[in-house]
């Protein structure tokens, strides 16, 4: 209709005017009805999909949907660390001098627990806390007026934080909270600051002035009597928080009763790989290990593996015989044998035993066993992802695992130029065009740190082995390795 005046065109207007009247007695609207049935074609009711905010609230909250209570604490690690960063990325802009630094503090006070998370990150003001804090599942990185700001300033930003419930997941361990925050705007210029009081997540914040002086924010969680935390000591409460954060982008701090600890990235230059080699990986004559590092910056990898690997007279073999004996009893041989070979993931150890039974029958027993089992540990961009790379009942349904024709344990840190989409609770990685290029990623970077460490010859043999136990995407990348 807004095109019937439209200059050229040659209708009369007055012949699609419509007559509205001033009001319109809603009680005489009615369906129309079938002329034959006389009932009406359709009904009519105020029925529409709603949503119980206590519910909803409860359901994202419960750990089946959103996994252990302690994400909390990692909601609010992750946030402090991307406002410090971006308050990093101003200053650059800005040609300031400025140190990121996060705080975290377990504390105990009229014997009750405290859990405190400090930064001198960019905090935040009134809008911001209207339209992002409390808005569950909106993130301000995300945002229009984020991206405005980075293009008016010619630059970019890819925060850590992950789509969740954001400061609501608090409460899965609190039942109050306290923050003080404040704004830095430009250069030198902050905001107000402000103190937020929040009883419950169905409360109202109670908002007042705050003398805070420096940018950043303050949380304070009153912790209920049983907490993830009420029964470590401070080592382990330290050790919690370095498995949160493996490879922090800026320094952390943890405080708790007995004294402070400060670490950075080199915490996690400096892990090793022991906790991942389990007794499994006892040295056994037949298998080599061979450590390689994981570094890649085109990939954004950083980390370091183990591969065990199967020798024989000094070259790689696809199966090893330890033990073949025939034994003689009773005029009937029995075979003894043990032999280990390959398997998706790990080695697998066969073992062909006698034994006798109560009635004095001699019986055959077979039993097998893995060995050097592949295991893994990751974070992405600096936080932990507690999901198991390679296949077991609890990823049974995933499409996302490695699979990998030998044993192969390792600690990898995924960075900027690199990512995977994870489920809300952080715990599931998404079998993606992200999870294919991270798995044919990692084992190009594999592959290639065998070629350069075994010798042309040996790298041909074991290529061959590999190419004989089929484990595709990894097949066909050594097979790009001859």
């Amino acid at each position: 209709m807004s095109n019937l005046s439209d200059e050229g065109m040659d209708i009369d207007v007055e012949v699609y005017k419509i007559s509205l009247p001033p009001q319109v007695d809603r009680r005489k609207i009615q369906a129309k009805k079938d002329i034959i049935s006389g009932k009406p074609i359709y009904r009519y009711h105020d029925t529409k999909f709603s949503l119980s905010k206590k519910q909803i609230i409860d359901l994202l909250m419960g750990t089946k949907l959103y996994g252990k209570p302690g994400v909390a604490l990692r909601e609010l690690l992750q946030n402090s660390i991307d406002a410090c960063l971006l308050r990093q990325k101003l200053s650059e802009l800005w040609g300031i001098e400025y140190t990121p630094k996060v705080k975290v503090s377990l504390y105990t006070k009229n014997n009750v627990d405290y859990l405190r998370v400090s930064d001198n990150g960019v905090g935040m003001n009134q809008h911001i806390i209207d339209n992002y804090y409390t808005n569950v599942g909106c993130s301000y990185y995300s945002s229009r007026e984020f991206s405005e700001l980075m293009v008016s300033f010619k630059s970019s930003f890819t925060p850590i934080s992950r789509f969740g419930i954001g400061i609501l997941s608090c409460f899965m361990v609190c039942d109050s909270m306290e923050v003080t925050t404040r704004r830095i705007r430009e250069r030198f210029e902050c905001d107000e600051a402000l103190h937020i009081s929040i009883e419950g997540y169905e409360s109202l914040f109670v908002i007042s002035d705050s003398n805070k002086k420096e940018p950043g924010t303050d949380t304070i969680l009153t912790l209920r009597p049983v907490h993830p935390w009420d029964r470590m000591n401070e080592e382990e409460f330290m050790q919690c928080i370095k498995g949160i954060v493996p490879n922090p982008a800026v320094q952390i701090e943890i405080e708790t009763n007995k004294g402070s600890e400060l670490y950075s990235s080199d915490y996690f230059d400096d892990l090793d790989l022991k906790p991942l080699l389990d007794y499994s990986w006892n040295n056994i004559k037949n298998i080599r290990k061979i450590d390689i590092d994981l570094i890649c910056e085109e990939y954004g990898f950083k980390g370091k593996g183990c591969i065990g690997i199967l020798i024989k007279n000094g070259l790689p073999a696809e199966e090893i015989e330890i033990l073949s004996k025939d034994v003689e009893i009773d005029g009937e041989i029995y075979t003894l044998s043990s032999n280990i070979k390959y398997k998706t993931n790990c080695i697998t150890e066969t073992s062909t035993s006698i034994s006798v039974d109560e009635d004095g029958e001699i019986d055959t027993n077979t039993s097998w066993s893995e060995r050097f089992k592949s295991k893994a540990s990751l974070s992405i961009h600096g936080i932990e992802v507690p999901y198991n790379l390679f296949p077991d009942y609890s990823n049974r349904m995933s499409k996302a695992v490695l699979k990998i024709p030998f044993p192969f344990s390792f600690r990898l840190d995924i960075g900027v130029n690199s990512d995977l989409n994870l489920n809300s609770a952080r715990d599931q990685i998404i079998y993606d065009e992200k999870w294919l290029t991270f798995e044919e990623n990692l084992y190009r970077i594999i592959c290639r740190r065998l070629k350069d460490t075994l010798s042309s010859s040996d790298w041909k043999i074991l290529n061959e082995i590999i190419q004989k136990n089929n484990t595709d995407t990894f097949s066909r990348v050594a097979n790009s390795f001859e």
